[in-house]
Protein backbone atom coordinates (compact mmCIF):
# COMPACT_ATOMS: atom_id res chain seq x y z
CA UNK A 1 0.00 0.00 0.00
CA UNK A 2 1.53 3.84 -0.90
CA UNK A 3 2.57 5.49 1.89
CA UNK A 4 0.42 8.54 1.13
CA UNK A 5 -2.93 6.28 1.67
CA UNK A 6 -1.65 4.57 4.84
CA UNK A 7 -1.18 8.03 5.97
CA UNK A 8 -4.49 8.79 5.11
CA UNK A 9 -6.01 5.80 6.65
CA UNK A 10 -4.57 6.18 10.17
CA UNK A 11 -4.90 10.46 10.39
CA UNK A 12 -9.08 9.09 9.58
CA UNK A 13 -8.80 6.67 11.85
CA UNK A 14 -7.09 8.58 14.56
CA UNK A 15 -9.99 11.64 14.03
CA UNK A 16 -12.86 9.03 14.34
CA UNK A 17 -10.72 7.91 17.72
CA UNK A 18 -10.82 11.43 18.80
CA UNK A 19 -14.39 12.28 18.42
CA UNK A 20 -15.43 8.78 19.79
CA UNK A 21 -13.44 9.50 23.10
CA UNK A 22 -14.81 13.43 23.10
CA UNK A 23 -18.09 11.78 23.13
CA UNK A 24 -17.75 9.60 25.66
CA UNK A 25 -15.84 11.37 27.88
CA UNK A 26 -17.90 14.67 28.51
CA UNK A 27 -19.59 13.20 31.09
CA UNK A 28 -16.59 13.10 33.25
CA UNK A 29 -15.27 16.35 32.13
CA UNK A 30 -15.47 19.36 34.76
CA UNK A 31 -16.25 21.30 32.01
CA UNK A 32 -18.76 19.10 29.96
CA UNK A 33 -19.95 20.84 26.05
CA UNK A 34 -23.37 21.22 25.01
CA UNK A 35 -24.23 19.33 22.34
CA UNK A 36 -24.65 21.68 18.94
CA UNK A 37 -27.87 21.62 16.43
CA UNK A 38 -27.40 21.35 13.23
CA UNK A 39 -27.48 25.62 12.14
CA UNK A 40 -30.01 24.06 9.34
CA UNK A 41 -32.67 23.20 11.54
CA UNK A 42 -35.27 25.88 12.94
CA UNK A 43 -35.84 25.56 17.06
CA UNK A 44 -37.46 27.37 19.80
CA UNK A 45 -38.70 30.91 19.25
CA UNK A 46 -37.16 30.21 15.03
CA UNK A 47 -40.29 28.41 14.69
CA UNK A 48 -42.49 31.18 15.58
CA UNK A 49 -44.18 32.42 12.40
CA UNK A 50 -43.10 36.08 12.71
CA UNK A 51 -39.96 35.26 14.33
CA UNK A 52 -36.95 38.17 13.05
CA UNK A 53 -33.82 37.46 14.60
CA UNK A 54 -34.01 41.72 14.74
CA UNK A 55 -36.37 41.77 17.47
CA UNK A 56 -35.27 39.16 19.65
CA UNK A 57 -31.95 40.10 21.86
CA UNK A 58 -29.28 37.76 22.17
CA UNK A 59 -29.41 36.68 25.34
CA UNK A 60 -25.94 34.34 26.36
CA UNK A 61 -25.69 31.81 29.41
CA UNK A 62 -23.63 33.88 32.03
CA UNK A 63 -24.66 37.02 30.81
CA UNK A 64 -25.25 39.94 33.68
CA UNK A 65 -27.76 42.07 32.93
CA UNK A 66 -28.96 45.26 34.69
CA UNK A 67 -25.36 44.81 37.03
CA UNK A 68 -27.21 42.16 38.59
CA UNK A 69 -29.04 39.41 36.97
CA UNK A 70 -26.81 36.67 36.04
CA UNK A 71 -28.58 34.20 33.51
CA UNK A 72 -28.50 30.89 34.37
CA UNK A 73 -30.53 28.52 32.37
CA UNK A 74 -33.56 29.37 29.02
CA UNK A 75 -36.59 28.57 30.47
CA UNK A 76 -38.60 29.01 27.79
CA UNK A 77 -39.97 31.09 24.74
CA UNK A 78 -42.91 33.23 23.34
CA UNK A 79 -44.09 35.17 20.11
CA UNK A 80 -42.84 38.31 22.04
CA UNK A 81 -39.91 37.47 24.43
CA UNK A 82 -37.65 34.69 26.10
CA UNK A 83 -37.77 33.72 29.62
CA UNK A 84 -34.77 33.08 31.62
CA UNK A 85 -33.72 32.04 35.09
CA UNK A 86 -31.05 33.88 36.68
CA UNK A 87 -29.07 34.75 39.98
CA UNK A 88 -29.59 38.03 41.69
CA UNK A 89 -26.14 38.81 42.89
CA UNK A 90 -27.63 41.41 45.34
CA UNK A 91 -29.52 38.85 47.04
CA UNK A 92 -28.02 36.46 49.87
CA UNK A 93 -26.12 33.39 48.66
CA UNK A 94 -27.60 31.26 51.33
CA UNK A 95 -31.26 32.14 50.87
CA UNK A 96 -32.61 29.48 48.73
CA UNK A 97 -34.88 29.66 46.10
CA UNK A 98 -34.71 33.39 47.15
CA UNK A 99 -31.68 33.94 45.42
CA UNK A 100 -33.21 33.33 41.74
CA UNK A 101 -35.73 34.92 39.57
CA UNK A 102 -37.27 34.80 36.33
CA UNK A 103 -36.62 37.01 33.35
CA UNK A 104 -38.47 38.26 30.89
CA UNK A 105 -36.77 39.73 27.80
CA UNK A 106 -39.05 41.24 25.72
CA UNK A 107 -38.60 42.19 22.08
CA UNK A 108 -38.12 45.32 21.20
CA UNK A 109 -40.92 46.25 18.96
CA UNK A 110 -43.60 46.91 21.73
CA UNK A 111 -44.78 50.17 21.55
CA UNK A 112 -44.71 52.45 24.02
CA UNK A 113 -48.41 52.96 24.40
CA UNK A 114 -48.30 49.49 24.78
CA UNK A 115 -46.33 49.09 27.74
CA UNK A 116 -47.65 52.07 29.19
CA UNK A 117 -50.81 50.48 29.34
CA UNK A 118 -49.28 46.95 31.35
CA UNK A 119 -47.34 49.47 33.71
CA UNK A 120 -50.55 50.65 35.21
CA UNK A 121 -52.29 47.38 35.53
CA UNK A 122 -49.13 45.69 36.89
CA UNK A 123 -49.12 48.78 39.46
CA UNK A 124 -52.49 48.16 40.17
CA UNK A 125 -52.68 44.90 40.69
CA UNK A 126 -49.27 44.52 42.56
CA UNK A 127 -50.65 47.59 45.18
CA UNK A 128 -54.41 46.93 45.15
CA UNK A 129 -54.87 45.05 48.62
CA UNK A 130 -52.17 42.70 49.61
CA UNK A 131 -54.75 41.71 53.16
CA UNK A 132 -57.25 40.10 50.09
CA UNK A 133 -56.83 36.02 49.87
CA UNK A 134 -56.50 36.03 46.21
CA UNK A 135 -53.25 38.71 46.89
CA UNK A 136 -51.43 35.56 47.02
CA UNK A 137 -52.32 33.87 44.09
CA UNK A 138 -51.54 36.74 41.62
CA UNK A 139 -48.29 36.64 40.24
CA UNK A 140 -46.32 40.34 40.30
CA UNK A 141 -43.30 41.72 38.57
CA UNK A 142 -40.68 42.59 41.04
CA UNK A 143 -38.30 44.54 39.06
CA UNK A 144 -38.11 45.66 35.80
CA UNK A 145 -35.02 47.61 33.25
CA UNK A 146 -34.40 48.10 30.09
CA UNK A 147 -31.12 46.51 27.71
CA UNK A 148 -30.11 47.84 24.47
CA UNK A 149 -28.76 46.69 21.67
CA UNK A 150 -27.67 47.61 17.89
CA UNK A 151 -31.20 46.49 16.59
CA UNK A 152 -32.88 48.21 20.01
CA UNK A 153 -34.64 48.61 23.44
CA UNK A 154 -35.71 45.87 24.88
CA UNK A 155 -37.85 45.67 27.86
CA UNK A 156 -36.95 43.64 30.83
CA UNK A 157 -39.65 42.30 33.51
CA UNK A 158 -38.23 39.90 36.76
CA UNK A 159 -40.32 38.13 38.15
CA UNK A 160 -40.53 35.22 41.11
CA UNK A 161 -39.71 31.86 40.04
CA UNK A 162 -42.33 29.63 39.67
CA UNK A 163 -43.32 25.56 38.59
CA UNK A 164 -43.76 24.85 35.28
CA UNK A 165 -47.42 25.81 33.58
CA UNK A 166 -50.28 23.25 35.27
CA UNK A 167 -50.50 21.73 31.98
CA UNK A 168 -47.02 20.35 32.22
CA UNK A 169 -47.26 19.55 35.85
CA UNK A 170 -50.21 17.74 34.95
CA UNK A 171 -48.56 15.45 32.88
CA UNK A 172 -46.58 13.69 35.80
CA UNK A 173 -50.18 12.77 37.60
CA UNK A 174 -51.41 9.38 37.03
CA UNK A 175 -53.06 9.78 33.69
CA UNK A 176 -51.74 12.94 32.75
CA UNK A 177 -54.86 14.30 33.89
CA UNK A 178 -55.98 16.01 37.58
CA UNK A 179 -58.37 13.76 39.10
CA UNK A 180 -61.55 15.47 41.01
CA UNK A 181 -59.83 15.50 44.50
CA UNK A 182 -56.59 17.88 43.30
CA UNK A 183 -58.85 19.99 40.86
CA UNK A 184 -61.18 21.14 44.13
CA UNK A 185 -56.68 21.89 45.14
CA UNK A 186 -56.13 23.90 42.61
CA UNK A 187 -59.94 25.61 41.80
CA UNK A 188 -59.62 27.84 44.97
CA UNK A 189 -56.47 28.91 44.45
CA UNK A 190 -57.75 30.28 40.88
CA UNK A 191 -60.95 31.70 42.35
CA UNK A 192 -59.52 33.26 44.99
CA UNK A 193 -57.00 35.44 42.24
CA UNK A 194 -59.94 36.10 40.07
CA UNK A 195 -61.75 37.26 42.69
CA UNK A 196 -59.15 39.49 43.84
CA UNK A 197 -58.35 40.79 39.78
CA UNK A 198 -61.85 41.57 39.35
CA UNK A 199 -63.20 43.56 42.76
CA UNK A 200 -60.24 44.69 44.12
CA UNK A 201 -58.88 45.70 40.60
CA UNK A 202 -61.00 46.04 38.42
CA UNK A 203 -59.27 43.84 35.63
CA UNK A 204 -60.17 41.03 33.67
CA UNK A 205 -57.24 39.20 32.62
CA UNK A 206 -59.04 37.57 29.29
CA UNK A 207 -56.57 35.35 28.52
CA UNK A 208 -56.80 32.77 31.46
CA UNK A 209 -55.77 29.13 30.75
CA UNK A 210 -53.56 25.93 31.69
CA UNK A 211 -50.65 27.62 30.65
CA UNK A 212 -51.36 31.21 32.55
CA UNK A 213 -51.32 29.20 35.76
CA UNK A 214 -48.22 28.26 37.61
CA UNK A 215 -47.48 27.00 41.13
CA UNK A 216 -44.85 27.30 43.98
CA UNK A 217 -41.84 25.39 44.56
CA UNK A 218 -42.53 23.53 47.17
CA UNK A 219 -38.83 22.31 47.47
CA UNK A 220 -36.48 25.09 49.14
CA UNK A 221 -33.60 23.71 47.71
CA UNK A 222 -35.07 22.54 44.02
CA UNK A 223 -33.47 25.58 41.95
CA UNK A 224 -29.72 24.83 43.38
CA UNK A 225 -30.23 21.72 41.88
CA UNK A 226 -31.99 22.67 38.98
CA UNK A 227 -28.89 24.93 37.90
CA UNK A 228 -26.06 22.11 38.79
CA UNK A 229 -27.92 20.01 36.56
CA UNK A 230 -27.61 22.74 33.86
CA UNK A 231 -23.83 23.24 34.57
CA UNK A 232 -23.51 19.39 34.38
CA UNK A 233 -25.87 18.84 31.78
CA UNK A 234 -25.99 21.60 29.53
CA UNK A 235 -28.86 22.31 27.03
CA UNK A 236 -28.70 21.02 23.65
CA UNK A 237 -27.83 24.71 21.32
CA UNK A 238 -27.48 26.29 17.94
CA UNK A 239 -23.99 28.60 17.50
CA UNK A 240 -24.43 31.96 17.13
CA UNK A 241 -26.09 33.06 13.83
CA UNK A 242 -25.07 35.55 11.20
CA UNK A 243 -26.87 38.17 13.57
CA UNK A 244 -24.94 36.35 17.00
CA UNK A 245 -27.47 34.88 18.65
CA UNK A 246 -27.12 31.31 20.42
CA UNK A 247 -30.56 29.59 20.33
CA UNK A 248 -30.77 27.65 23.32
CA UNK A 249 -33.39 24.83 24.32
CA UNK A 250 -35.72 25.84 27.27
CA UNK A 251 -35.61 23.74 30.29
CA UNK A 252 -38.42 23.98 33.28
CA UNK A 253 -39.03 20.43 34.34
CA UNK A 254 -38.87 20.51 38.10
CA UNK A 255 -39.12 16.99 38.71
CA UNK A 256 -41.81 15.07 40.73
CA UNK A 257 -45.60 15.79 40.23
CA UNK A 258 -46.47 18.62 42.70
CA UNK A 259 -47.94 18.14 46.37
CA UNK A 260 -51.27 18.80 47.03
CA UNK A 261 -49.73 21.82 48.93
CA UNK A 262 -48.14 22.69 45.97
CA UNK A 263 -51.40 22.87 43.75
CA UNK A 264 -52.84 24.71 46.37
CA UNK A 265 -50.69 27.53 46.15
CA UNK A 266 -51.33 28.27 42.31
CA UNK A 267 -50.67 31.52 40.98
CA UNK A 268 -52.66 33.31 38.17
CA UNK A 269 -49.65 34.45 35.47
CA UNK A 270 -48.69 36.62 32.70
CA UNK A 271 -51.07 40.07 32.77
CA UNK A 272 -49.91 41.05 29.14
CA UNK A 273 -53.07 40.77 27.58
CA UNK A 274 -55.30 42.05 30.95
CA UNK A 275 -57.71 44.97 30.64
CA UNK A 276 -59.83 47.09 32.72
CA UNK A 277 -63.09 45.82 33.18
CA UNK A 278 -65.16 49.20 33.52
CA UNK A 279 -66.87 50.47 30.30
CA UNK A 280 -68.07 48.77 27.01
CA UNK A 281 -65.00 46.37 26.33
CA UNK A 282 -65.97 44.95 22.08
CA UNK A 283 -62.22 44.75 21.17
CA UNK A 284 -61.54 40.68 20.23
CA UNK A 285 -59.99 38.69 23.66
CA UNK A 286 -59.08 35.43 24.42
CA UNK A 287 -58.23 31.92 22.73
CA UNK A 288 -60.46 30.68 20.38
CA UNK A 289 -61.13 28.06 22.25
CA UNK A 290 -62.50 29.56 25.29
CA UNK A 291 -63.98 32.72 23.88
CA UNK A 292 -66.61 33.91 25.13
CA UNK A 293 -70.21 34.36 23.71
CA UNK A 294 -70.28 37.80 24.16
CA UNK A 295 -67.30 38.05 22.92
CA UNK A 296 -67.73 36.48 19.49
CA UNK A 297 -71.25 38.53 19.18
CA UNK A 298 -69.57 41.92 20.21
CA UNK A 299 -71.89 42.18 23.08
CA UNK A 300 -69.76 44.04 25.07
CA UNK A 301 -67.56 42.01 27.92
CA UNK A 302 -66.15 41.96 31.40
CA UNK A 303 -65.42 40.18 34.46
CA UNK A 304 -67.84 37.10 33.33
CA UNK A 305 -65.64 36.44 30.39
CA UNK A 306 -62.76 35.36 32.69
CA UNK A 307 -65.68 33.29 34.43
CA UNK A 308 -66.64 31.45 31.50
CA UNK A 309 -62.91 30.83 30.44
CA UNK A 310 -62.57 28.93 33.61
CA UNK A 311 -65.46 26.97 33.11
CA UNK A 312 -64.15 25.85 29.73
CA UNK A 313 -60.68 25.65 31.05
CA UNK A 314 -62.01 22.61 33.45
CA UNK A 315 -62.49 20.55 31.08
CA UNK A 316 -58.94 20.68 29.57
CA UNK A 317 -57.61 19.34 33.14
CA UNK A 318 -59.63 16.95 34.13
CA UNK A 319 -60.78 15.14 31.14
CA UNK A 320 -58.40 14.19 27.98
CA UNK A 321 -60.46 16.91 25.61
CA UNK A 322 -61.19 19.70 25.60
CA UNK A 323 -65.17 21.09 25.94
CA UNK A 324 -65.07 22.87 22.69
CA UNK A 325 -62.76 20.59 21.15
CA UNK A 326 -64.93 20.12 18.25
CA UNK A 327 -64.34 23.35 16.13
CA UNK A 328 -60.95 23.69 14.52
CA UNK A 329 -58.67 25.99 16.18
CA UNK A 330 -55.59 25.97 13.43
CA UNK A 331 -54.68 29.25 11.77
CA UNK A 332 -56.72 30.45 9.15
CA UNK A 333 -59.97 27.65 10.26
CA UNK A 334 -61.77 28.93 13.35
CA UNK A 335 -65.40 29.73 12.43
CA UNK A 336 -67.66 31.60 15.06
CA UNK A 337 -70.83 29.80 13.41
CA UNK A 338 -69.04 25.94 14.07
CA UNK A 339 -68.28 27.58 17.58
CA UNK A 340 -72.04 28.98 18.29
CA UNK A 341 -73.51 25.37 17.12
CA UNK A 342 -71.61 23.79 19.73
CA UNK A 343 -72.66 26.25 22.51
CA UNK A 344 -76.11 25.99 21.92
CA UNK A 345 -75.78 21.95 21.67
CA UNK A 346 -74.89 22.40 25.06
CA UNK A 347 -76.87 25.56 26.55
CA UNK A 348 -79.85 25.56 23.82
CA UNK A 349 -80.88 28.79 21.90
CA UNK A 350 -79.08 32.02 23.35
CA UNK A 351 -81.36 34.37 24.81
CA UNK A 352 -83.27 37.15 22.76
CA UNK A 353 -81.72 39.95 24.80
CA UNK A 354 -78.24 38.54 24.67
CA UNK A 355 -78.66 38.83 20.61
CA UNK A 356 -80.11 42.46 20.66
CA UNK A 357 -77.10 43.76 22.15
CA UNK A 358 -74.82 42.26 20.22
CA UNK A 359 -73.19 43.80 17.12
CA UNK A 360 -72.63 40.44 14.92
CA UNK A 361 -75.79 38.44 15.43
CA UNK A 362 -76.75 39.45 12.40
CA UNK A 363 -74.12 36.92 10.72
CA UNK A 364 -75.62 34.10 12.54
CA UNK A 365 -79.16 35.02 13.38
CA UNK A 366 -82.22 35.65 11.15
CA UNK A 367 -84.48 38.33 11.72
CA UNK A 368 -86.37 35.69 14.21
CA UNK A 369 -83.56 34.57 16.10
CA UNK A 370 -83.11 31.50 14.33
CA UNK A 371 -79.56 30.28 14.04
CA UNK A 372 -78.74 30.25 10.55
CA UNK A 373 -76.36 27.28 10.43
CA UNK A 374 -78.33 24.56 12.20
CA UNK A 375 -75.85 21.56 10.98
CA UNK A 376 -73.70 22.98 13.16
CA UNK A 377 -75.70 22.10 16.44
CA UNK A 378 -74.26 18.56 17.33
CA UNK A 379 -77.12 16.40 19.04
CA UNK A 380 -74.40 14.40 20.41
CA UNK A 381 -72.50 17.20 22.95
CA UNK A 382 -74.00 17.62 26.56
CA UNK A 383 -72.53 18.29 29.94
CA UNK A 384 -73.46 14.60 30.67
CA UNK A 385 -71.52 12.80 27.87
CA UNK A 386 -68.82 15.02 28.22
CA UNK A 387 -67.97 14.10 31.73
CA UNK A 388 -66.44 10.50 31.46
CA UNK A 389 -63.90 10.42 34.52
CA UNK A 390 -67.05 10.98 37.55
CA UNK A 391 -69.77 9.01 38.55
CA UNK A 392 -73.37 9.56 40.89
CA UNK A 393 -73.12 12.65 43.34
CA UNK A 394 -69.88 13.98 42.41
CA UNK A 395 -70.60 14.15 38.90
CA UNK A 396 -73.38 16.12 39.02
CA UNK A 397 -72.17 18.59 41.62
CA UNK A 398 -69.48 19.09 39.11
CA UNK A 399 -71.99 19.95 36.44
CA UNK A 400 -74.34 22.09 38.34
CA UNK A 401 -70.30 24.09 39.29
CA UNK A 402 -69.65 23.85 36.02
CA UNK A 403 -73.09 25.70 34.77
CA UNK A 404 -72.59 27.94 37.05
CA UNK A 405 -70.08 29.54 34.87
CA UNK A 406 -70.98 27.82 31.19
CA UNK A 407 -73.99 30.27 30.59
CA UNK A 408 -75.48 31.90 27.78
CA UNK A 409 -75.60 35.33 29.34
CA UNK A 410 -73.15 36.96 31.51
CA UNK A 411 -75.03 38.34 34.31
CA UNK A 412 -76.35 34.60 34.99
CA UNK A 413 -72.98 33.79 35.53
CA UNK A 414 -71.66 33.03 39.36
CA UNK A 415 -68.64 35.55 40.36
CA UNK A 416 -65.34 34.02 41.74
CA UNK A 417 -66.78 35.07 45.62
CA UNK A 418 -70.19 32.84 44.50
CA UNK A 419 -68.27 30.04 43.11
CA UNK A 420 -66.17 29.49 46.28
CA UNK A 421 -68.82 28.78 48.19
CA UNK A 422 -69.98 25.66 45.78
CA UNK A 423 -70.90 22.33 47.12
CA UNK A 424 -68.35 20.71 44.58
CA UNK A 425 -65.82 22.55 46.43
CA UNK A 426 -67.04 22.84 49.70
CA UNK A 427 -69.29 19.48 50.91
CA UNK A 428 -67.44 17.02 52.87
CA UNK A 429 -67.11 13.51 51.32
CA UNK A 430 -65.45 10.37 51.19
CA UNK A 431 -62.55 10.75 48.22
CA UNK A 432 -62.53 7.62 45.69
CA UNK A 433 -60.00 7.49 42.84
CA UNK A 434 -60.94 9.14 40.07
CA UNK A 435 -61.92 6.50 37.27
CA UNK A 436 -59.44 6.45 33.71
CA UNK A 437 -61.08 7.50 30.82
CA UNK A 438 -61.16 4.44 28.70
CA UNK A 439 -60.66 4.86 24.81
CA UNK A 440 -64.29 3.16 24.43
CA UNK A 441 -65.94 5.38 27.04
CA UNK A 442 -65.38 8.13 25.24
CA UNK A 443 -66.07 6.67 21.28
CA UNK A 444 -69.37 8.89 20.54
CA UNK A 445 -68.13 11.95 22.28
CA UNK A 446 -64.58 11.41 20.64
CA UNK A 447 -66.14 12.02 17.15
CA UNK A 448 -66.60 15.49 18.03
CA UNK A 449 -63.20 15.83 18.54
CA UNK A 450 -61.25 16.64 15.32
CA UNK A 451 -57.95 17.00 17.18
CA UNK A 452 -56.10 18.92 20.05
CA UNK A 453 -54.32 21.30 17.39
CA UNK A 454 -55.39 24.74 19.24
CA UNK A 455 -54.69 28.08 18.23
CA UNK A 456 -55.32 31.66 19.69
CA UNK A 457 -57.78 34.59 19.38
CA UNK A 458 -56.86 37.88 18.47
CA UNK A 459 -53.93 40.02 20.45
CA UNK A 460 -53.87 43.90 20.68
CA UNK A 461 -50.34 43.82 19.04
CA UNK A 462 -52.06 41.53 15.80
CA UNK A 463 -49.78 38.80 16.66
CA UNK A 464 -51.20 35.12 17.27
CA UNK A 465 -51.40 34.10 20.79
CA UNK A 466 -51.51 30.18 20.77
CA UNK A 467 -53.42 28.41 22.99
CA UNK A 468 -50.70 25.89 24.11
CA UNK A 469 -47.58 28.18 23.78
CA UNK A 470 -49.00 32.10 24.47
CA UNK A 471 -47.48 31.74 27.62
CA UNK A 472 -44.21 32.61 27.85
CA UNK A 473 -43.11 30.26 30.52
CA UNK A 474 -44.74 27.07 28.62
CA UNK A 475 -41.33 24.98 27.55
CA UNK A 476 -40.60 22.36 25.70
CA UNK A 477 -38.99 19.44 28.05
CA UNK A 478 -35.64 18.32 28.02
CA UNK A 479 -37.48 15.58 29.78
CA UNK A 480 -37.27 14.56 33.22
CA UNK A 481 -34.08 15.74 35.17
CA UNK A 482 -33.67 12.78 37.23
CA UNK A 483 -33.72 11.54 40.98
CA UNK A 484 -31.40 14.21 41.24
CA UNK A 485 -34.25 16.65 41.05
CA UNK A 486 -37.20 15.83 42.64
CA UNK A 487 -39.59 16.92 44.53
CA UNK A 488 -40.73 15.41 47.70
CA UNK A 489 -44.09 15.22 48.25
CA UNK A 490 -45.69 16.06 51.07
CA UNK A 491 -48.61 14.64 53.14
CA UNK A 492 -51.36 17.14 53.88
CA UNK A 493 -54.67 15.92 55.53
CA UNK A 494 -57.47 17.77 53.73
CA UNK A 495 -60.48 19.09 55.72
CA UNK A 496 -63.51 20.09 54.50
CA UNK A 497 -66.30 22.52 56.36
CA UNK A 498 -68.31 19.39 57.71
CA UNK A 499 -71.47 21.93 58.43
CA UNK A 500 -73.47 22.77 54.91
CA UNK A 501 -72.10 25.83 53.23
CA UNK A 502 -73.71 28.95 53.30
CA UNK A 503 -75.89 29.37 49.86
CA UNK A 504 -74.31 32.02 47.62
CA UNK A 505 -76.54 35.09 47.00
CA UNK A 506 -78.11 33.90 43.60
CA UNK A 507 -79.80 37.40 43.31
CA UNK A 508 -77.01 39.48 43.20
CA UNK A 509 -74.80 38.39 40.02
CA UNK A 510 -72.21 41.07 39.01
CA UNK A 511 -71.13 42.12 34.99
CA UNK A 512 -69.76 45.06 37.10
CA UNK A 513 -69.08 44.43 40.47
CA UNK A 514 -69.78 47.85 42.55
CA UNK A 515 -66.74 48.89 45.16
CA UNK A 516 -69.32 49.97 47.88
CA UNK A 517 -70.59 46.27 48.23
CA UNK A 518 -67.03 45.15 47.81
CA UNK A 519 -66.23 45.93 50.87
CA UNK A 520 -69.13 43.59 52.54
CA UNK A 521 -68.89 40.93 50.25
CA UNK A 522 -71.70 41.41 48.27
CA UNK A 523 -72.31 42.23 44.82
CA UNK A 524 -74.76 43.93 42.33
CA UNK A 525 -75.44 43.71 38.88
CA UNK A 526 -76.76 47.16 37.90
CA UNK A 527 -78.82 47.47 34.39
CA UNK A 528 -78.25 50.12 32.00
CA UNK A 529 -80.97 51.95 33.67
CA UNK A 530 -79.14 51.88 37.67
CA UNK A 531 -81.42 49.38 38.80
CA UNK A 532 -80.44 45.99 40.58
CA UNK A 533 -81.18 42.85 38.16
CA UNK A 534 -81.74 39.67 39.43
CA UNK A 535 -80.55 35.99 37.60
CA UNK A 536 -83.82 34.18 36.97
CA UNK A 537 -81.52 31.55 36.00
CA UNK A 538 -80.04 31.05 39.09
CA UNK A 539 -83.38 31.47 41.54
CA UNK A 540 -83.70 27.65 41.75
CA UNK A 541 -80.07 26.75 42.05
CA UNK A 542 -80.39 25.98 46.06
CA UNK A 543 -83.01 23.43 45.16
CA UNK A 544 -80.99 21.72 42.41
CA UNK A 545 -78.01 21.43 44.92
CA UNK A 546 -80.32 20.35 47.70
CA UNK A 547 -81.71 17.65 45.36
CA UNK A 548 -78.38 16.22 44.34
CA UNK A 549 -77.30 16.26 48.01
CA UNK A 550 -80.32 14.34 49.19
CA UNK A 551 -80.15 12.20 46.60
CA UNK A 552 -76.94 11.06 47.16
CA UNK A 553 -77.76 10.25 50.62
CA UNK A 554 -80.62 8.74 50.10
CA UNK A 555 -79.30 6.19 47.29
CA UNK A 556 -75.77 5.34 48.81
CA UNK A 557 -77.25 1.46 48.23
CA UNK A 558 -78.54 1.63 45.18
CA UNK A 559 -79.08 4.17 42.40
CA UNK A 560 -80.22 7.40 41.85
CA UNK A 561 -83.67 8.20 40.10
CA UNK A 562 -81.26 8.66 36.91
CA UNK A 563 -79.36 5.55 36.65
CA UNK A 564 -76.46 6.92 38.19
CA UNK A 565 -74.84 4.86 41.15
CA UNK A 566 -74.01 6.37 44.17
CA UNK A 567 -69.95 8.13 44.14
CA UNK A 568 -70.29 6.55 47.85
CA UNK A 569 -71.29 2.78 46.92
CA UNK A 570 -69.96 3.00 43.07
CA UNK A 571 -66.97 0.93 42.50
CA UNK A 572 -64.59 2.98 39.82
CA UNK A 573 -61.19 2.27 38.65
CA UNK A 574 -58.30 3.97 39.76
CA UNK A 575 -55.99 6.59 37.53
CA UNK A 576 -53.60 4.59 34.94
Amino acid sequence: MPTRDMLKRVRSHTNRQSIHDFIHSRGNSPHPQADTISGHKQIEEETLPKYSADTFYPIRLGDVLNDRYKVCVKLGYGMTATVWLARDLQADANSGNNKYVTIKVNVNTLTEEFLQGRREIAQKISTANSDHPGYKHVRFMRDTFKIKNRHGEHLCIVYDVLREPIDACMEKFPGRRFNSEKLRKLLPALLKGLDYLHTECGVVHTDLKADNIMMGLGDPTILDRFVQHEIEHPSPRKMPDSHGRIIYTSCSDFGEAPSDAVIASAKITDIGLAAWGEGRNTRPIQSNAFMAPEVILQCGWSYPADIWNLGVMLWDLFENFGLFDGIDTRPGHYRAEQHLGLMIALLGPPPKSLLKKSAKSQNYFDAQYNFKFPDHISKELSFGSSVQRMRGQEKDLFIDFAKKMIAWAPEERWTAKQLLEHPYLTIEREYLPTPALSRASTASFGSLVPSRINTPGPAPTSVPVSRRTSNLERIPSRGSLGNGLSTSPEKITTSYNSSRPSTPNTSTLPMHPRRDDQKNGSYAMMSPGGHLTTSTANKCSQDLIDSILKRGKNNQNGNDNNGHTSLLQSEVRPDE
